[in-house]
């Protein structure tokens, strides 16, 4: 089967790859994606992936199904450098790749943050359900049938939903979450070295005092960003759908438009 990746032109440049986050989601992976945007770096993260639109999420959707699912050649080095090749910094995307990113990207300063797995399954399932709820509703269960970016994001909904927790239910599918949770922290251990690896517990406290020392970097006057709780991703959630509906909607109305200056245009000829 051709995939997408290869249909795609090579990039002129390739940035080399500084950080990797092997932290999965919701453990203050989109946090970091704008903490390292102020410190400099190119960060990709799953939000940036949304916003970039329908390649994006498409590239994302081909390289989990590949792996997970078995429909293609999984992505090897040169596909992960071709769609990253514009960041030097990729957030949570990588925790679904571990081996592959320690692997490809072995100069790389790597992360892994960590949470309570109760605080971690209460945020995960809110995440899940919010999102799901939203892909099987009015609008967006009819809307995805004229907008072909809100179509690949419920595609890449369900692609998640079988990655994540293996095609189960939500609450069969989480013990499964939680056991890969724990078997990649210790993967990801044993395989980057100690003086590559900043490993940390949220509880314990996360933000500048324990990214910048370890990045050799100042540390910013500014304060540490503190994003993705649940009301914030409700409002970037609505914002991406909000802005589909409204580029969906003139569409819909341009078209009728067009369609009754066409008709307009025929009843008039056939009156003269």
């Amino acid at each position: 089967m051709s995939r997408l990746i290869d249909r795609l032109p090579q990039p002129d440049k390739i940035l080399d790859k500084k950080l990797i986050v092997l932290s999965k989601s919701r453990t203050g992976t989109f946090s970091m994606y704008q903490c390292f945007q102020m410190l400099g770096y190119k960060p990709y993260h799953m939000y940036e992936c949304v916003m970039n639109g329908y390649t994006h999420m498409s590239l994302l959707n081909e390289a989990l199904r590949n792996k997970y699912l078995g429909e293609g050649k999984p992505y090897d080095k040169a596909d992960f450098d071709k769609w990253l090749a514009n960041y030097d910094t990729v957030v949570e995307i990588p925790s679904y790749f571990v081996e592959e990113f320690i692997e490809y990207y072995p100069n790389a300063m790597f992360i892994l943050t960590e949470r309570d797995l109760g605080a971690w399954d209460k945020s995960l399932s809110h995440l899940v359900t919010t999102v799901t709820k939203a892909c099987h509703s009015f609008p967006l269960n009819v809307v995805y049938r004229l907008d072909n970016q809100i179509a690949m994001f419920t595609d890449l909904n369900e692609t998640f939903w079988q990655v994540i927790f293996h095609g189960r239910g939500l609450r069969a599918g989480m013990s499964l979450a939680q056991a890969d949770y724990v078997k990649d922290g210790e993967l990801i251990r044993q395989r980057v070295p100690k003086d590559r690896l900043l490993d940390v517990k949220l509880e314990d406290g996360f933000g500048w005092e324990e990214i910048c020392p370890f990045l050799g970097v100042p540390i910013p006057k500014e304060r540490y960003p503190r994003g993705n709780a649940p009301a914030e991703f409700d409002k970037l959630l609505g914002g991406f759908i909000g802005g589909r509906l409204a580029a969906t909607a003139y569409k819909v109305v341009g078209s009728v438009v067009v369609s009754a200056i066409a008709i307009g245009a025929w009843y008039y000829t056939k009156q003269r």
